[in-house]
């Protein structure tokens, strides 16, 4: 045993070591419940919320578990793709930072978060980073609910799903109530087309020039 692990020992709460070790049986069967059904459900449903409110010029490329939103005017002039950029719901946090379960990354328990993002392709990722970066080409979308990480490298809107109506929501399996956050975030993002319009030029301008 190292030093780093004598140390990680000594800070144990033993107490609460011994109380997961016997209760480790449920804990199992609850963590692959939550890891397996209840994400693969719960994010099934969001993309349904998506589904439901996205409407032309946009349209939806499936990514199970998630989705990616294309518009049109953001494809590639050139090659097969997805497009230069495109809205995707995934979980944003700390470099490398990844959530137990969907469920998780949905309540906000662990160090990510649910967030409808703006993704561009791996050919524009650094000038993207450089756009993104730049408070003053940013600053629209920030006043409009947009955010960035804390290394000002993703930008994204934000999705808060209460924990409770989550719950609800499985008790009753009815989901819409607890996941009208997803829709809801979908419209204000498509409302802000004209402010990511500009925000993908000013990427692929970056990119020109180079």
């Amino acid at each position: 045993m190292d030093h780093e692990q004598r140390m990680a020992a000594a800070e144990l709460d033993h107490d609460r070591a011994a109380k997961v070790v016997r209760n480790i049986a449920q804990i199992d069967m609850d963590a692959t419940l939550a890891i397996g059904p209840l994400s693969e459900r719960m994010m099934g449903e969001a993309v349904r919320a998506i589904g439901k409110v996205a409407e032309a010029p946009w349209q939806l490329v499936d990514e199970e578990p998630t989705v990616r939103i294309v518009c049109p005017e953001w494809k590639m002039a050139r090659g097969v793709g997805t497009g230069d950029a495109w809205l995707e719901l995934t979980e944003v946090g700390p470099e490398d930072a990844e959530g137990f379960s969907w469920i998780s990354v949905a309540v906000g328990v662990g160090p990510t978060r649910l967030a409808l993002e703006l993704v561009f392709r791996r050919g524009l990722q650094d000038h993207a980073e450089a756009v993104i970066a730049n408070d003053k080409l940013v600053g629209p979308l920030l006043k409009l609910g947009m955010a960035r990480d804390e290394a000002k490298a993703r930008l994204f809107f934000p999705i808060d799903i209460q924990t409770e109506l989550l719950a609800q929501g499985f008790a009753t399996n009815d989901l819409d109530k607890a996941l009208a956050p997803v829709g809801q975030t979908t419209k204000k993002a498509m409302a802000t087309k004209a402010d990511l319009d500009a925000l993908v030029g000013h990427v692929r301008a970056a990119a020109a020039r180079k």
